[in-house]
């Protein structure tokens, strides 16, 4: 059986994964309630390392930037350097993030579909919300730089039952208690079923051609946020005007992956569409 350490195990993606591995590796789970990746230390010997840890709230960014920034480098170049002097090297699956593709898609328009080979452009860096972007992309150089062999993952607006200070359970949460206030209404986004997202993990972990690539996770259907609120508001029973307010500068006007890398690697195609997946979300969610 082969192992896994799994950071950020009692987050979103990270306790759906766990479902989807369905014990067939063993796994060495590591959150805040049960280790500080901050802290040097001896971490178990593993094929696979899958890096999820990490402030992923966008108040965060707004509230704490160097918490965030000191959170994302300070465990991912703990753990490499512990892993990349050990005789047996893990493969290093990293997550990193389609908010570095912000200012090269709104600012020099580059392509939406958006592939991998996108620039990080940093648009403002005076705006505290670059905090979770830079720090990330400096982990995916890190993590290309560490002579381990790695995949880094792009997740593209991942939702799905139980997850915390995202739009869609947010806005949800705020439509249950008669609060229909929607923010970046105008924007766009291409939203992914976290069951889905979990798969495409799994298989890429497994795929030789996987190994030393940049890969984005999403999908390709593409909405403006406020259809996603109509959605939510229907699916809640809920007949209220919306209250329109404008997004956070910073956040991206549109954002979709190119996913063909993907699609290429796996023969992965998304099994949830938005509806049934918001009604998931809805009916599943505590």
């Amino acid at each position: 059986m082969k192992s896994v350490l799994l950071t950020g195990s009692s987050g979103f993606i990270g306790k759906n994964l766990i479902k989807e591995f369905n014990g067939k590796y063993k796994l060495y789970c590591f959150d805040r309630k049960n280790g500080d990746l901050k802290l040097k230390k001896k971490f178990p010997v593993v094929d696979f390392v899958i890096h999820l840890a990490a402030f992923n709230s966008t108040k965060d960014f707004y509230n704490k930037p160097l918490e965030v920034i000191e959170d994302n480098l300070i465990p991912t170049l703990n753990l490499l350097n512990f892993y990349r002097n050990q005789k047996k090297k893990p493969i290093f699956i990293y997550t990193g993030t389609p908010e570095i593709t912000v200012g090269a898609t709104d600012r020099f328009k580059y392509k939406i579909p958006t592939d991998e080979k996108v620039p990080m452009v940093i648009d403002n860096i005076q705006n505290p919300r670059w905090s979770y972007a830079t720090s990330k992309g400096l982990g995916e150089q890190a993590i290309v730089s560490s002579g381990l062999k790695y995949i880094i993952i792009r997740p593209h607006n991942i939702y799905g039952p139980n997850q915390k200070n995202h739009f869609v359970p947010e806005f949800i949460d705020r439509c249950k208690k008669g609060k229909i206030v929607l923010n970046g209404w105008k924007n766009t986004r291409s939203w992914l079923y976290i069951d889905d997202c979990c798969k495409a993990i799994h298989k890429l972990m497994n795929c030789k051609k996987a190994i030393n690539q940049i890969i984005n996770i999403g999908s390709n259907d593409e909405k403006r946020v406020i259809e996603v609120a109509k959605i939510i508001l229907n699916e809640l029973g809920i007949n209220k005007p919306i209250i329109k307010n404008n997004a956070p500068i910073g956040s991206a006007k549109r954002r979709m992956p190119d996913i063909k890398k993907l699609k290429k690697l796996i023969k992965w195609v998304p099994d949830t569409d938005l509806r049934e997946g918001i009604r998931r979300t809805i009916r599943l969610g505590k």
